[in-house]
C-alpha cells in the first residue's frame, strides 16, 4: 500500500500498515486540480523500501538523519518500521 506523509510530502510503499498524526493512505487518483497544488507546495520523492537491501535501507536512514538502534536492525522489517516511523 503506498502511504503519503501530509507534513513532509514523502510517498513510501509497504506492506506494513502505517500509522500516525501525518500518514494518510496515498490515493494517486486523486482530482489534478489538487495534484497541482500539492507539486507547488512539496517536491514528492517515492521510495518503495521493501525494494531496498538492509545495506541500502541503512544508507537511506543515515542519509535522512535517523538513528538506527541495533533493536532497529535486528532484519529488514524492524529497518523498515523504524524508518516508517521517524517521518511521522
Amino acid at each position: 500500500m503506498r502511504y503519503k506523509n501530509t507534513k513532509t510530502g514523502a510517498v513510501i510503499d509497504s506492506s506494513f500498515s502505517i500509522s500516525g498524526e501525518n500518514w494518510e493512505v496515498f490515493n494517486p487518483q486523486v482530482p489534478k486540480e489538487e495534484t497541482e497544488v500539492v507539486e507547488e507546495e512539496y517536491t514528492e520523492e517515492e521510495i518503495n523500501l521493501e525494494e531496498m537491501t538492509n545495506k541500502e535501507l541503512e544508507a537511506f536512514a543515515k542519509d535522512h538523519d535517523i538513528a538506527l538502534t541495533s533493536d532497529d536492525k535486528k532484519n529488514k522489517e524492524t529497518r523498515i518500521n523504524a524508518i516508517a516511523k521517524a517521518f511521522e
